[in-house]
């Protein structure tokens, strides 16, 4: 019988090289980097390279309500000083008026570094600060006054709270409209020309409370209108030495309205609403034309609302009311 073993053995085994090669390619197929179809490259590399080119813009999140509020230790601490002047200058008897002076002067140095520690890049960058100090040095200056003329009594402490917050309101609107687009620059550009608009009222009728000569109180009017008229008129895109021209041109024209409201049987606090009649119109188209937003239906928008005004001053002055 023949030995099964010694055929086994003489047997010729498969070709290893053969297989190794076979398993090499299979291996290719299954487990390359770039998965496809028989070792072809898929559509990965292709949408890698789109993008690549066009990159996806980053996600940018804002802050939203009170968050975008720039509230910083700063302006809360000036907010305070100013507070406590107004309460002295109101329940101090007599009454220290140089603190109005004082108080003014200090704001409009302060308020320079408050703008600087909280917007610090805008104005590394050559912003300048000048055009944000007048209105709070103004109002410090103004609001004491007309509220020792008009407010007497025990409301006196509550309304030189409410002028401390007013004036908080201030500085956080001028800081919030340094950056052109700030989340919350619309409403403090809204505080800050509301803000304009009753410290101008304030002074046009301290003018009449002191009974200045018609030259010192077209001056005085004039000198307050323009620095006025730099807040409002102030925006971004405008350049500063245009500013100034429209601000003298506001100027002019409310000192003329101040000469001839001489003339006319008008006193204290309606005269100085003209004045602000006058001073929103002029400010108003002027506003309207530097931000490019000026049209025949805009003019008669002012025309009519500074028109509307005037006829209730008449009314008031035939009625006797004031």
């Amino acid at each position: 019988m023949p030995d099964d073993s010694h055929a086994n053995a003489d047997a010729p085994e498969p070709d290893t090289a053969e297989h190794d090669a076979v398993e090499a390619s299979s291996s290719d197929n299954n487990g390359s980097d770039e998965p496809g179809t028989n070792g072809e490259a898929g559509p990965e590399p292709e949408l890698a390279a789109v993008a690549e080119a066009d990159p996806a813009p980053p996600l940018v999140t804002r802050a939203r309500g009170l968050a975008a509020v720039p509230l910083t230790a700063p302006a809360i601490t000036l907010t305070a000083l100013v507070t406590t002047l107004f309460l002295m200058f109101l329940l101090i008897e007599p009454t220290p008026r140089w603190l109005a002076l004082f108080g003014s002067a200090v704001v409009a140095l302060s308020m320079d570094g408050v703008l600087r520690s909280a917007r610090r890049k805008p104005f590394e960058a050559g912003v300048d600060t000048t055009p944000y100090l007048f209105l709070p040095s103004l109002f410090v200056l103004a609001t004491p006054v007309f509220l020792e003329h008009n407010v007497r009594g025990y409301w006196a402490p509550p309304a030189a709270l409410a002028a401390g917050l007013a004036f908080g309101a201030v500085v956080v609107a001028q800081v919030a409209s340094v950056r052109e687009f700030d989340p919350a620059r619309g409403a403090a550009r809204f505080v800050a020309v509301a803000a304009a608009y009753f410290v101008a009222f304030a002074l046009y009728s301290l003018s009449y409370r002191f009974e200045l000569d018609v030259s010192p109180a077209m001056v005085a009017a004039a000198l307050v209108s323009a620095l006025l008229a730099v807040e409002i008129l102030r925006e971004g895109e405008v350049d500063l030495l245009e500013t100034l021209v429209f601000a003298t041109v506001t100027a002019l024209i409310v000192a003329e309205v101040r000469w001839t409201l001489h003339f006319l049987p008008l006193d204290g606090h309606l005269a100085a609403l003209t004045l602000l009649l006058a001073f929103y119109f002029v400010t108003g188209l002027l506003h309207s034309h530097l931000t490019r937003q000026l049209s025949a239906l805009v003019a008669a928008e002012y025309v009519a609302i500074a028109a509307a005004g005037v006829a209730l001053v008449a009314g008031a002055r035939a009625a006797g009311l004031a």
